[in-house]
């Protein structure tokens, strides 16, 4: 096992002077930890113009963890540029030992949630520190190992997203199939 900080740098995500608008003007989209969810959609994020140090904009590959509420961990996957709020951990791996697909499956994994917990706030609503983060033992797994998980995870990745769009399409023929029969006897 190994700490967690031994294998990622973590940093917390930028703090606001202020609430962020869904409906802000600027070009760099804004991250919250509510807007990790199962359908992660990075075009539809506030976006901001961002005056803050570069340095806190977010690169391909960066895991982002909710650091308030559930447990929530995905990698961030944009050439447009972002910056994760406070309510987000940003995590951005050493890549000869381990790989972002590894870090993000162990905390959506069963042994990863109960790591986050143990080491998360006991109130109604657990928040992290990223100090708490760092001391997570993370299983050492060859890194062969870690990229075979991490194209099995990306194919099923892959294959729910071609899935949920077939399902959209089939949606849409069915409700154009009953509008179009529907509005020939109305």
């Amino acid at each position: 096992m190994t700490k967690l900080r031994e294998l990622v740098e973590i940093r917390s995500g930028y703090t606001f002077r202020e609430g962020i608008s869904h409906f802000s003007p600027g070009d760099v989209e804004v991250f919250q930890s509510g807007d990790l969810n199962d359908d992660i959609d990075f075009s539809n994020r506030p976006h901001i113009s961002f005056q803050g140090n570069p340095s806190h904009l977010l690169r391909e590959g960066d895991i982002l963890v909710s650091a308030r509420g559930l447990l929530k961990a995905y990698i961030y996957h944009s050439d447009q540029p972002a910056v994760a709020s406070s309510s987000v951990l940003v995590l951005r791996t050493n890549q000869s030992r381990v790989i972002p697909e590894y870090i993000t499956a162990f905390f959506n994994s069963t042994v990863g949630i109960k790591s986050y917990l143990r080491l998360s706030t006991s109130n109604a609503f657990s928040t992290i520190t990223k100090a708490n983060l760092g001391e997570i033992d993370i299983p050492d797994i060859p890194l062969s190992d870690q990229k075979a998980l991490g194209k099995l995870i990306n194919a099923i990745d892959t294959t729910q997203r071609r899935l949920e769009e077939k399902q959209i399409y089939l949606n849409h023929i069915r409700t154009a199939a009953i509008n179009k029969v529907l509005k020939e006897y109305v």
